[in-house]
């Protein structure tokens, strides 16, 4: 007999043992990923859910709110960069677990809505070439509770569930805004181009709100290379951090 015939016995049932535990675990991965990523869908579908995910987003009585840049930067871009870093993660989470025919049926439900009227908090920073300056005029140069730019937000007639117009009292349409679902139900990727300015939102930039509902939240970067100088563009340099919530 072979005197590692125990050894070689014992051997082969642990790597039995391990090859019916990974059959048994392998389906069971993709349900996993479904519980994680369903839980960040219901995370971002409320004011309530995203403060109960993000600490950064709740207030001493632990309720929802925006943290204020002007009170304290740092909590202001920890919530603004975590909340963007946790809807990269949902997203990729989505494209892993989801078919394409379930990614399809997804895309094919009622689009997300824009409402009309929001306010920011934001920190604002630019150059005019020689040093950098504040672009927004509060503490940390920033902003907080104004009411946003891109009021009042009205859908682009026969483009209703993407494409949206900012009016101004004039009657003028100064930016452009296009809503784009993502792989997220309650999440939609978000872009901006302004005429009155070379403003855009850089990625990534997002919408989050109850799946075919109303947004609540954008979180978004700007860039914009030049500012509007007796009507004509100039060449500028500015960069914004911002959160902006439905009002």
């Amino acid at each position: 007999m072979d005197a590692n015939f125990p050894l070689n016995h014992s051997m082969g049932i642990f790597y039995s043992f391990l090859l019916i535990l990974i059959l048994l675990l392998g389906p069971a991965a993709p349900a996993m990923a479904n519980v994680s990523l369903t839980g960040l869908e219901k995370s971002f579908s409320s004011p309530e859910g995203l403060a109960a995910l993000v600490p950064a987003f709740r207030d001493r009585q632990g309720n929802f709110s925006v943290p204020d840049p002007t009170k304290n930067a740092a909590k202001f871009l920890q919530a603004q960069q975590t909340l963007t870093i946790l809807i990269d993660q949902a997203e990729t989470q989505a494209l892993m677990a989801l078919t394409p025919d379930q990614l399809q049926k997804r895309m094919a439900k009622k689009a997300m809505h824009l409402p009309e009227n929001w306010k920011r908090a934001e920190i604002a920073v630019k150059t005019d070439g020689s040093k950098a300056l504040c672009a927004d005029s509060g503490p940390n140069c920033s902003a907080y509770g104004s009411p946003s730019f891109l009021n009042k937000l009205e859908p682009v007639e026969g483009l209703e569930s993407s494409f949206y117009k900012n009016i101004q009292p004039d009657s003028s349409v100064p930016a452009l805004v296009y809503l784009q679902p993502t792989a997220v139900a309650s999440v939609s990727r978000i872009l901006l181009a302004a005429a009155n300015t070379a403003g855009v939102w850089i990625p990534a930039a997002y919408a989050i709100g109850p799946a075919g509902g109303d947004a609540f939240l954008i979180v978004n970067n700007c860039l914009d290379l030049a500012q509007t100088n007796n009507g004509v563009l100039a060449p500028n340099a500015m960069l914004v951090a911002a959160l902006q919530w439905a009002s």
